[in-house]
Formats: C-alpha cells, structure tokens, sequence
C-alpha cells in the first residue's frame, strides 16, 4: 500500500504497508513502517520490506492484481530509494490479464462480484483514509492490505477454474 492510493491523480512516493501470503495457506503477513518511517526514518521502510522481497525471492510465481503496472514498479522504486536490491526478473501471474475482451471490467472490486468469491477487501472513502493514517498503530490500512490479499487470492482460484486468465508472463524489473 502506497500513501496517496486513493488520490488517482497522485504518484505514490512511500510505501507504507505491505502483505503477502502463500497460495494454499490462510495466513497473510504483513508489515507496517509507521508514520515516523513514512518521510522521516528510511530504516524503519526498510525493516518493512526486507521479509516481503525476501518472499518474492524465495517464490516461484508472484500473483496480484495490477502487480505489473502498480506493485512491482513502485516496490523496485522504493528499494533502489533505500538501498535495497530491487526485483530483477520473475514470473508474474496479474489477474488485469484476462483473454481478449471488449466491457469486461477487471476491477479487483467488481471481479470478486462477478465470480461470487469469498468475502472482499474493505472498502475506504478518501477521508476514511486519511483518518485511518490518523489512527495510532494503522489497524484500518493493515486490515484494507490483508482483505485484498486474501480477496485477490479468490479472485485468481476463481478466474484459474473458468479459464479467463491469461499465461503468467515473465516481468524483468
């Protein structure tokens, strides 16, 4: 989760939260730099991304949902900003890649309407989260990160047993 994602017209700068899990298990991990990491403290953005690239590393695919043009972008910025090595090649599955259509929506929010998942990610108005940044120790923001990790992994099961997504692709960071 990057600071300023629900303003479209912002480019996220930080990121602030990060979740993760492992197709076939329920947990997700996850973790938070804090409001002193955000602009003050690189070390603590640090601490927060190291276990989340070392997970990528150790994977043999990476799934997400506008992981290619939103997540691996701004996470690879984010580690070069910090010293850290960023992500070079790796096999990506993004459930934005869907056979060839005209009106299909690829909305992670309308996706998980459209193939009946499980639950779904909580949803924040702008000024929920900004007031969610307000709250000491961020509850809202991780439990908008770890609902759209557990949304997008019924998302893709769901996608993957009617045939609409395409081949994973190999993305070279």
């Amino acid at each position: 989760m990057a600071a300023g994602f629900a303003d479209p017209a912002w480019v996220p700068q930080k990121i602030t939260v990060v979740a993760w899990s492992w197709i076939g298990e329920e947990q997700v991990d996850w973790r938070i730099c804090g409001p002193m990491g955000l602009f003050g403290n690189p070390t603590l953005r640090k601490v927060m991304l190291r276990p989340l690239l070392a997970a990528i590393r150790e994977a043999d695919m990476l799934t997400g949902h506008n992981i290619l043009r939103f997540d691996l972008p701004v996470l690879n910025a984010e580690a070069m900003r910090l010293g850290l090595r960023p992500i070079g090649k790796v096999l990506v599955q993004d459930t934005m890649r869907v056979r060839k259509s005209l009106g299909f929506k690829k909305g992670q929010d309308n996706l998980s309407v459209r193939y009946k998942t499980p639950g779904e990610k909580l949803s924040l108005s702008w000024q929920q989260w900004q007031d969610a940044y307000d709250t000491p120790g961020w509850p809202l923001i991780i439990e908008r990160c770890v609902t759209d990790v557990q949304d997008h992994k019924n998302i893709r099961a769901a996608m993957l047993h009617e045939g609409h997504l395409k081949d994973p692709i190999i993305w070279r960071g």
